[in-house]
């Protein structure tokens, strides 16, 4: 017979998806962070998102910290969302389809960001 073994803490081994409703649902619950260059980021981004290359996040977002990441379609943040999870990170989410289906739900996107826009340029 086999003794009952003392309950273990689950270790996180991949990113989680969410579909482009379920992060509408829970935006004000994530930190949204687009992994994209900073064009793609301006021409287009989830309101509330900020551009974060993994250097930055490793130094400013704690490990225990809801993150979900996006890209144009969902494959670079795929990556990233894995490297993430690879060095400890527990809430790592990963938008399906990118921005490009957080688009075609119809949900807006925002253009810029604010020191760019204070300059005059939209």
């Amino acid at each position: 017979m086999k003794s009952p073994s003392k309950p273990t803490k689950q270790k996180v081994t991949n990113p989680v998806l969410l579909t482009p409703a379920q992060l509408k649902a829970r935006q004000d619950q994530l930190l949204i962070i687009d992994v994209r260059g900073w064009i793609e980021y301006w021409m287009g981004h989830i309101p509330g998102a900020q551009r974060f290359n993994q250097n930055r996040i490793l130094q400013d977002i704690p490990k225990d910290q809801a993150i979900v990441l996006t890209c144009l379609s969902g494959h670079r943040s795929a990556i990233t969302a894995q490297w993430l999870v690879s060095q400890g990170y527990h809430q790592v989410y990963n938008l399906k389809g990118g921005t490009m289906a957080w688009q075609q739900m119809g949900y807006p996107l925002q253009r810029g960001n604010l020191s760019v826009n204070s300059l005059g340029f939209n």
